[in-house]
């Protein structure tokens, strides 16, 4: 498969990005560390070398050592262990230099791709920024931390005639109210995602658009942080499903994780509003604002609203710097 075009980080992105990987992939109670995904995100947007400083400075302040690298001899025994972090990336380090980035995505993607919503969707999401960074550190580090973190969601064989969204409401329904338990978000989709309503969620007929459609409405009608993470997986997917064996398999996966986040999280909240603002002054606020997660929300918004001219990723995106 051919490598899609990468315009290069600046210098000082690599280099705070190698510094980075120093820490490991989760702190606290299993949040994701988001450093490299937000220096990644921040000089995309412009952001001076200063503000990359200046933000890896701080955020760094909360994260926990990689730990020791124990060699790896078999790595597929280490899927969903939470262990030898800095040894899987020693492993992905020495494949790639042996095999290339190609051949390593195209065995490792198909294995991984059941388990795409692994660390409430970090992993894939930051695989998906190392792609577009082009930094090989990145990607391996971002393999290490999708093995590590891996947990399969059951995608069930039945086919329903009808759209995303009647689907949604139908299982919605049938569910009840699951928002709010749990400190993460692999913890609030653990909630749901086995009830025996989610048998009926898959579409006859399923398109990456529809999806991202979907989760854009559904954050753009609710801030919650659940529904956040849905918008940027599908931005993530659509530079790493390119990698998947069953193109359209990779994309069920991603509907029914989707679907759970979208059944655990608040789904009435405050609604983003129609906004005078431009992506500039956006993309100004959002690399002066200490928030990660506002740093990828905008600089997914503005990559989406490039690719499907959806009003709302504006909207959301006006919403999430307050203007």
């Amino acid at each position: 498969m051919p490598a899609a075009a990468v315009i290069p980080i600046s210098p000082t992105c690599s280099a705070l990005l190698a510094d980075a990987r120093r820490h490991g992939p989760l702190y606290g109670p299993g949040f994701s560390n988001h450093l490299p995904m937000a220096l990644i995100a921040l000089d995309r947007m412009h952001a001076p070398p200063s503000v990359l400083e200046h933000f890896t400075h701080e955020h760094r302040r909360r994260l926990v050592p990689a730990g020791g690298a124990e060699p790896v001899a078999d790595p597929f025994a280490l899927l969903g262990r939470h262990a030898n972090y800095a040894g899987l990336e020693r492993y992905f380090q020495d494949a790639v230099a042996i095999e290339g980035e190609e051949a390593v995505l195209s065995q490792w993607l198909p294995i991984l791709m059941p388990g795409l919503a692994a660390a409430g969707f970090h992993a894939m999401i930051r695989l998906a920024y190392a792609l577009d960074a082009g930094d090989r550190g990145e990607l391996c580090a971002a393999l290490a931390f999708w093995v590590l973190a891996y947990k399969p969601l059951p995608v069930p064989p039945g086919r329903t005639a009808a759209d995303a969204g009647t689907i949604a409401a139908r299982i919605a329904a049938a569910v009840g109210d699951t928002a709010g338990a749990g400190q993460t978000i692999a913890a609030r989709m653990s909630t749901v995602e086995r009830d025996p309503a989610l048998a009926g969620a898959q579409p006859e007929a399923i398109a990456l658009r529809d999806v991202a459609a979907f989760a854009l409405s559904a954050f753009h009608a609710s801030e919650d942080f659940m529904l956040l993470h849905t918008v940027t997986a599908c931005h993530a997917f659509r530079r790493v499903g390119a990698y998947a064996e069953d193109g359209d398999a990779a994309l069920r996966q991603l509907w029914q994780a989707v679907l759970a986040a979208w059944l655990a999280a608040e789904r009435e909240g405050r609604h983003a509003a129609p906004t005078k603002a431009g992506w500039d002054d956006i993309e100004a606020r959002a690399i002066r604002s200490p928030d990660d997660h506002v740093i990828k929300l905008c600089y997914t918004a503005r990559t989406e609203h490039a690719e499907y001219g959806d009003v709302r990723c504006l909207e959301i995106a006006a919403r999430a710097v307050g203007m």
